[in-house]
């Protein structure tokens, strides 16, 4: 099997977050921890949440060996990681992405060209409070299976605008504030959303 990587860029020295917060009451498991972890090209001893950083911009790099199938609070509160790649990550077996991104505050370049999303449910918060975002692409988005999106975009303060015409709603039933606080976005492409039936539960 080859292996699946992502690279991230952190700012800043002393102790920083490259995965999901541990104290969360749900966090990223460890038993989807990447294999390795490389810091400025050198390989770690173990894997952790954190680490403690020595230069104004690190470069990491996360390397599986194996397909996940969840990605839960993955990224939640990395609030300095500046940057990631996912263009050689394997998301083809991914069935949730809940608040994979949730307040990654700093985040302002974040590439998904390649996310393969076509067994994916859940994808509340998933950008939640990302607000240094500017853009953000998703033209390449399977949303065929997707059930809940509420609070997708909450806190995206900067983003200018958003092209979801690529969206597949068939599934969609909830939607609760997707949009909030999103205040510079002027532009909104909802060309091909189907008409939502909303769960009442």
């Amino acid at each position: 099997m080859l292996s699946s990587k992502i690279t991230l860029k952190i700012k800043g020295t002393g102790i920083k977050n490259i995965l999901g917060y541990e104290n969360s009451y749900v966090c990223f498991n460890k038993a989807y921890f990447p294999k390795e972890v490389y810091i400025n090209g050198e390989l770690q001893n173990e894997v952790k949440y954190s680490y403690n950083f020595n230069q104004t911009i690190n470069f990491v790099e996360l390397i599986w060996n194996n397909n996940i199938n969840n990605c839960d609070h993955m990224f939640r509160r990395c609030s300095d990681i500046i940057e990631f790649d996912f263009s050689n990550f394997n998301t083809s077996e991914v069935t949730t992405m809940w608040r994979m991104f949730s307040d990654c505050s700093s985040l302002t370049s974040l590439n998904l060209s390649n996310f393969d999303t076509s067994k994916v449910r859940d994808m509340r918060a998933m950008f939640y409070g990302c607000s240094s975002l500017t853009s953000l692409n998703l033209s390449n988005f399977d949303t065929s299976q997707v059930t809940y999106m509420w609070s997708m975009f909450y806190g995206c303060s900067l983003l200018t605008s958003l092209n979801l015409s690529n969206f597949d709603t068939s599934q969609l039933q909830w939607i609760h504030n997707m949009f909030e606080d999103c205040r510079h976005l002027e532009y909104i492409n909802l060309l091909n959303f189907n008409e939502i039936k909303l769960s009442r539960h």
